[in-house]
């Protein structure tokens, strides 16, 4: 039993790959790219950028006027830290070592020769996730009688070609699939039931990229010169099985697979422009986890001893953002997310090394016009420090008398992006 909790803690720190770097809206980043980083991720109703306006409603490009080709970069920065205690054996507190995640995005809007039609594709780094936890023989869970070390790594990519067609003088409407992949690698795979006799999880790191199948569809509607409004639906985010190679205790070969579903999610965003330099923009989004594989299952233990799912609960955030064009090259920006909670602390042992919620997110940026045609901007977003504590849970007992772990995570993100118009 003490091998097969020992192999189980490691796995579940390991579904940390299940999510994005730093998120409380659990596997989806709130926002893409520098302009809509320090808008606060608020872009719903508002037409400011390809990429901002390609992630969350891509309806917006129909207010374009000219053609825009947009790169942006971002580096996350998270420090997770994990605390442990167990009565009678000790406690002790270990921080990571996983360095800055990369997140790339794209965006490319084009007029087509129907002037009431425009096409638009968006790339984006979705969610990507690294864990580098050393191991330390003060702190319980990480010391050699239960984990050691642990590394894992995930990453995830959307594409969305889009199309926005103008129906009236204030209505648009846009609409396409979203193409995903993505590969999870986990030091062990908790998910599926352990090789006997030995009581181990078989290894999680012989996979591939998965493809997974979604669709978006969204309006935008002006309601006068200052203020529009716009709504988006993203389907669910179907993904094939994800399957893992690796070997029984006798080294014969074995497959599995895990089922993964995106949430679906719901976005009402409003923009308002109180003068030509200045606008103000507001978002309210809606996650679906309750329904999706593997985030929404139970957190608990199948009969094979299994994990049976992650227990998110569906997440609410509000996004506020404002820009002031402050010369006629200058624009500066500053936003702020708010996010409810991603699963109860019950679940917590669960989520170790995926606790990455937050409630209050700040961030600011700016851009800089460089010519007629190129403007670089950047976004600055720092996550407070926040988490949570629960006990540790083991198969048939439940949760562990006078033991708790708990996770905390604060980051740094630093977004850079140049836009191109034509």
């Amino acid at each position: 039993m003490q091998k097969l909790l020992s192999t189980l803690v490691v796995v579940l720190i390991c579904v940390s790959a299940f999510q994005s770097s730093i998120n409380a809206q659990g596997i989806f980043l709130p926002a893409s790219g520098a302009v809509n980083r320090g808008m606060g991720g608020a872009t719903t109703g508002a037409a400011l950028d390809a990429i901002g306006s390609l992630y969350w409603n891509p309806a917006t490009i129909a207010a374009f006027e000219r053609d825009e080709i947009g790169f942006g970069f971002e580096a996350v920065y998270a420090r997770n830290r994990i605390s442990s205690s167990i009565m009678g054996v000790g406690a002790g507190s270990t921080s990571d070592e996983s360095g800055a995640v990369p997140v790339p995005s794209i965006g490319w809007v084009h007029q087509t020769a129907n002037p009431n039609i425009k096409f638009g594709f968006g790339l984006f780094g979705a969610a990507g996730y690294s864990v580098n936890m050393p191991a330390d023989a003060t702190n319980p869970i990480l010391g050699p009688a239960l984990v050691g070390r642990y590394q894992t790594d995930a990453s995830f990519f959307q594409m969305a070609p889009s199309l926005a067609i103008t129906m009236t003088d204030r209505l648009a409407i846009g609409f396409g699939p979203v193409i995903n992949m993505a590969r999870i690698f986990l030091d062990q795979n908790a998910f599926v039931p352990p090789n006997l006799p030995s009581a181990t999880f078989p290894r999680g790191n012989g996979t591939r990229y998965h493809w997974g199948l979604g669709a978006q569809l969204g309006f935008y509607y002006i309601v006068n010169d200052a203020f529009q409004i716009g709504g988006n639906i993203k389907t669910p985010m179907w993904f094939e099985p994800f399957r893992y190679h690796s070997e029984t205790d006798t080294g014969a070969p074995r497959v599995d697979e895990v089922s993964v579903t995106l949430p679906m999610i719901i976005s009402l965003g409003s923009a308002y422009k109180y003068s030509p330099g200045i606008t103000f923009a507001a978002d309210v989004r809606y996650l679906n986890y309750n329904d999706a594989d593997a985030f929404g299952d139970p957190a608990g233990f199948g009969p094979m001893f299994n994990v049976t799912g992650l227990g998110w609960s569906d997440v609410f955030s509000v996004h506020l953002g404002g820009q002031f064009q402050v010369t006629e090259r200058l624009t500066w920006r500053a936003g702020y997310m708010y996010v409810t909670d991603l699963f109860p602390s019950s679940a917590t042992f669960f989520n170790v090394g995926s606790d990455i919620g937050y409630r209050h997110a700040p961030t600011f940026g700016g851009s800089y016009r460089l010519n007629e045609f190129a403007t670089f901007s950047f976004a600055y977003n720092y996550v407070p420090d926040w988490g949570t504590t629960g006990p540790i849970v083991a198969p048939i007992v439940g949760p562990v008398p006078g033991t708790s772990v708990t996770n905390r995570t604060d980051a740094h993100i630093a977004t850079f992006g140049i836009n191109i118009r034509y």
